[in-house]
């Protein structure tokens, strides 16, 4: 998190398993310094996926180095968990074709699983 002069915070990484908040989205916290509302919205997506274990190595590190080379080649900025799990920033305006269509191949083959993290809206657990 960034502060901000007006007592907010900017989203400064890109969520993995939040729904509703994306990189540079303008929030609040709680006392306990939890998200608890999303003041301004940066309009950036998150593209998540998560790699299916493969029983040949080989498979996952080929499917890996695809989406790497996807989002270098596309510019994007990514994090990853491990190394099954990737989160995807998607700056407003962007269409990164070759990107999803690398992605959609690992779906369709059963390697992976996707999303967008605006599936949902954000909602503060209590």
């Amino acid at each position: 998190m960034k502060p901000l002069d007006d007592g907010t915070f900017s989203i400064a990484c890109i969520p993995f398993q939040t729904y509703g908040l994306a990189l540079g989205d303008r929030v609040r916290l709680s006392a306990n310094v939890q998200v608890s509302g999303v003041m301004g919205s940066s309009s950036h997506r998150v593209l998540r996926m998560l790699l299916v274990p493969a029983p040949d190595p080989k498979q996952l590190t080929e499917s890996i180095d695809r989406i790497r080379t996807g989002i270098d080649a596309a510019g994007l900025l990514s994090e990853w968990n491990g190394d099954r799990h990737v989160a995807v920033d998607i700056p407003p305006g962007t269409h990164p074709s070759t990107l999803f269509d690398i992605m959609q191949r690992e779906v369709s083959e059963g390697r992976a699983f996707w999303e967008w993290a605006d599936a949902m809206p954000f909602s503060a657990h209590r």
